[in-house]
């Protein structure tokens, strides 16, 4: 794992945990909704967690196997799944983001049962490549409000040119906005000057080493 990675996931973790509600808020008759967002210069990746409390698990496959034979098949599965995304709204820039399906997973329902089964979706909206300069995301997540609680996160970049600004919530978690920068590449111009300085400095050094290295050996033949 790089560096790099290591700190987007410890800094997401961080954030996750200071947003977090109180231990035990979680109650076996909530809907817990947990998102993450990250965000690309082309692309936003969104995946969300369910976890529905024991007490509704039983109400809550009966939002998901339609057909009322106590299994979810893949179809239900997928259009569960979709059926959730559709009460996701992603904006860039107050344009709406299509959020697309990429895969999910659904747990046992006799964990589910217990509280302890997540169903994890994976989307993501693709984007016009992001232009250097400021930008703004929002999102908001309206299913099954009378039965959920809400959490809502953004992971810190891969990209280091994406630089975060302090996230809005509403009360609930169930809406973010945040502002973000893109920092735009230097030019051809400044690239090469800026390359061109560095071998002119490593040149110099090498000169005063060959210099201090040639007076050494003379010193030590006199």
């Amino acid at each position: 794992m790089s560096t790099q990675k290591f700190l987007a996931g410890f800094g997401a973790l961080c954030a996750w945990l200071a947003s977090a509600p109180p231990a035990g808020a979680h109650r076996l008759d909530e809907y817990l909704q947990a998102t993450r967002l990250s965000v690309e210069t082309d692309r936003v990746d969104v995946e969300i967690d369910l976890t529905p409390g024991a007490a509704i698990a039983d109400k809550a496959l009966g939002w998901i196997d339609t057909d009322g034979d106590g299994r979810i098949s893949d179809a239900e599965a997928e259009a569960y799944a979709k059926e959730m995304l559709r009460s996701v709204t992603l904006k860039i820039d107050g344009r709406p983001a299509a959020v697309d399906l990429v895969r999910s997973s659904f747990p046992d329902w006799s964990d589910v049962r217990l509280g302890v089964g997540t169903i994890r979706l994976r989307a993501e909206a693709k984007i016009s490549a992001a232009t250097a300069g400021p930008h703004e995301i929002s999102f908001l997540n309206t299913h099954k409000p009378e039965s959920s609680v809400y959490l809502v996160n953004a992971m810190v970049p891969d990209d280091p040119r994406i630089q975060l600004g302090p996230p809005q919530r509403d009360y609930a978690q169930h809406r973010l906005t945040l502002d973000y920068t893109v920092a735009g590449e230097a030019p051809p111009m400044a690239r090469s000057a800026a390359s061109l300085v560095g071998l002119l400095m490593a040149g110099g050094l090498f000169l005063r080493l060959m210099y201090a290295l040639t007076r050494a050996v003379v010193h030590n033949q006199s």
